[in-house]
């Protein structure tokens, strides 16, 4: 297992704590839209549901690139 000093390692740890914050989003969003409007997602939901996600990738992306510059010095 990769330890989260290599860039690799800092990808899925970024990850995984990103993985968490999407999911636990997810539920309070759903949650507050059920108890407001009694409705389900509709696409506006799940467009910002799929701007986190792409979010979370992206930083995970600059966290590894910026470990691999670290570790190259």
């Amino acid at each position: 297992m990769s330890t989260s000093k290599t860039p690799r390692g800092k990808f899925f740890q970024t990850l995984r704590i990103g993985a968490v914050f999407v999911v636990v989003s997810l539920l309070g969003f759903g949650l507050a839209r059920y108890l407001e409007e009694g409705k389900r997602f509709d696409f506006g939901s799940w467009v910002v549901i799929a701007v986190l996600a792409i979010a979370v990738v992206v930083t995970a992306a600059i966290r590894a690139f910026a470990a691999s510059l670290k570790n190259k010095n």
